[in-house]
Order: structure tokens, then C-alpha cells, then sequence
């Protein structure tokens, strides 16, 4: 019979955690499932053997004593039962990791689905609320002329950075065509002149309905008798919305960082 000492690589004196420590050395050495040698298993549950008899205060004075393994078929059905145990412990990390990181795809896909749909609807909605009523946010002030001028220099990079990471996310562009090489089926869902034609159009179409029902009310249709309301409200359309993008998704970001804590 094998010195089981020898079998874990420890000396007689040994403390438990000497012992515990050199079986996770050699049972990440052996174990079956990483280790495909033939005689991995036999060597697998003979190290199990060595480390549940010295492991046990009473199991390693009769060995001491004897040379011997008390109840050697109870120790070989503990052995076979931790070599199970150990197996499906293996298995069920391993499928908790495969779902962990499937759920931490869904949020952060979550995320980006959110933060591009408050980017979108806030451009949108905002141009329409601008275009209607221009009068509302004309300037009364020099301080709050400069505020805005401010706030737009911000916004508009603001904007072109978050418009380019939705459009980096969700579109592709078209591959150029190669009689060298084969074409890749693109891993994305649209393409990026299908993004800009919905930008655009959308964009395009809210300042038109804001207008156009702007138009039916008393003090734009008094405004446009001076032949400034159509202008004051495309000018605004191009001011305002970008601002109003930055602020939302500033409030979403913050938002989403108390979540977090």
C-alpha cells in the first residue's frame, strides 16, 4: 500500500491545512475532468483516499499506527461519492458562469437598447415642441442667450458621440463587393444608411408637424404675419433638441448609477 503522505506530497508532521492545500494541488493535477491520462482516475481517487483518512484527526492516529485505512469500503464509497460531488460541483459552476454572463449580455444589452430610445424620443419629441411653439423659447436675455449658445457647443458634440455609439451598436456598413473575397453576413441588424434615413426622417418630420400644427394656433399664427415664426422655429429646432438630448440622457446616466449601488 502506497504512503499516503507520499501520495499528497507532505511530510508526517503535516497540519490540516498543509494537508488540504497539497490535495487541491494534486486534484487540480488529476482530477478526470481536466486531466485526460488513463491512469488519472485511479491516481484521482487514490489522493482522495490519502487526504479523507489524514484529513481526519482519528482516520490518521490508526494510520499512524497500523499503516493501515480504517473501513476501507466506507472510505472507497466516501471517495466515490466525492468524486461525484466534486464532478457536479465542476459542472453546476461552470453553468452558473455560462448564465451569469448570458444575464450581464442581456443588461448591458438592456442599456444600450434604452439609452438609444431616450436618445431618439427625446430629439424627436423636443423638435416637435420647439417647431410648435418657437415664440416660448426665444431668448429674453443676453445671459440666457450665452447659456444656450453654451449648452448647444456641448450638446451637439453630446449628440454626435451617443447618435454614433447607437449606430456603432445596432448598424453595419454594406461590405464592399470583392470577386477575391467572399462576402461576411453581417452579426448587426441594420444597416447605417437605414439609421440615418430614420434620424433623419424622423427629425425632418417632427419639425414638420410641429410647425404645422404651431401654425393653427393664435400666437404662431400671429407670429408668422411677420414672416419670423417659420424661421425663429427651424432656427430653434436646430438649437433646442440637442440640448434637451444631453439632459435626459445625463439624467439616465445618473439614474442608472443608483441602480448600480
Amino acid at each position: 500500500m502506497a504512503d499516503l503522505y507520499a501520495v499528497l506530497g507532505v511530510n508526517r508532521t503535516a497540519t490540516s491545512n498543509e494537508i488540504k492545500s497539497a490535495y487541491r494541488r494534486m486534484a487540480r493535477k488529476y482530477h478526470p475532468d481536466v486531466n485526460s491520462d488513463p491512469s488519472a482516475p485511479a491516481k484521482f481517487a487514490q489522493i482522495n483516499e490519502a487526504y479523507h483518512t489524514l484529513i481526519d484527526s482519528d482516520r490518521r492516529k490508526f494510520y499512524d499506527r497500523t499503516g493501515a485505512v480504517s473501513s476501507m469500503a466506507s472510505v472507497r464509497r466516501a471517495n466515490s461519492a466525492a468524486a461525484r460531488a466534486a464532478r457536479k460541483a465542476y459542472y453546476q459552476q461552470r453553468a452558473d458562469r455560462i448564465v451569469n454572463e448570458w444575464l450581464q449580455r442581456e443588461r448591458e444589452e438592456t442599456r444600450a437598447r434604452g439609452k438609444a430610445v431616450y436618445t431618439t424620443v427625446t430629439l424627436f419629441v423636443s423638435t416637435f415642441i420647439v417647431a410648435m411653439n418657437p415664440a416660448f423659447f426665444e431668448p429674453t436675455s443676453l445671459f440666457w442667450r450665452v447659456a444656450v449658445i453654451v449648452l448647444f457647443a456641448f450638446s451637439i458634440k453630446h449628440l454626435y458621440t451617443s447618435l454614433k455609439e447607437h449606430f456603432d451598436h445596432y448598424t453595419y456598413r454594406p461590405p464592399r463587393i470583392s470577386v477575391t473575397r467572399p462576402a461576411r453576413k453581417p452579426n448587426k441588424r441594420f444597416k447605417r444608411s437605414v439609421a440615418w434615413t430614420f434620424v433623419t426622417g424622423g427629425y425632418l418630420l417632427s419639425v414638420g408637424a410641429g410647425v404645422l400644427i404651431g401654425s393653427l394656433t393664435e400666437s404662431f399664427s400671429s407670429h408668422l404675419l411677420g414672416n419670423t415664426a417659420i424661421t425663429d422655429a427651424l432656427l430653434y429646432a436646430l438649437v433646442y433638441p440637442p440640448i434637451a438630448v444631453l439632459i435626459v440622457d445625463t439624467m439616465y446616466l445618473i439614474n442608472l448609477r443608483f441602480e448600480a449601488l
